[in-house]
């Protein structure tokens, strides 16, 4: 693996963004935190994130911190391109975000304000496993939200 952790390293800026969330999402499932990889993958993203569509977001943001990665320039990019779009974010992109903030200890209160308007739009698409770990973040995080919601 560690031939294939340079040469990936040694391509990162050729890759596209689909390659570079795919790269982290491997090494991540295959339980291997290679830290210079990561350090590539953090960097490389943060720069592109612009390109990035919500899947690639959520899901590189899943992988960081799958294997406990907080790079904070890296999740407070994704914080600022997810509030630019996040009126297109699925239940399992937003589920995915959730957990992995939760995961690295990063609350970024105006982005959770725009996953709970955004999760309310589109609650009946949750599963319960998209249920179950949005709310697992925003208990962890100890999100505050106004109990009048509640009613709605």
């Amino acid at each position: 693996m560690m031939a294939i952790s340079n040469m990936a390293r040694e391509k990162m800026q050729s890759c596209g963004h689909q390659e570079i969330g795919n790269i982290a999402w491997a090494f991540t499932t295959l339980a291997i935190r290679d830290l210079p990889l990561l350090d590539a993958v953090a960097a490389e993203a943060t720069q592109r994130m612009s390109h990035f569509n919500v899947q690639g977001m959520a899901n590189t943001a899943w992988a960081l911190a799958k294997v406990s990665y907080p790079n904070m320039p890296f999740f407070h990019c994704v914080a600022a391109n997810a509030l630019a779009t996040m009126s297109s974010w699925d239940p399992q992109a937003i589920a995915n975000l959730s957990w992995a903030n939760a995961t690295i200890v990063f609350l970024h209160e105006p982005l959770m304000a725009a996953i709970s308007e955004r999760a309310v739009c589109v609650i009946s698409e949750f599963t319960t496993q998209n249920l179950s770990n949005t709310i697992w973040a925003y208990a962890t995080l100890r999100v505050e939200y106004d109990a009048d919601c509640l009613n709605e």
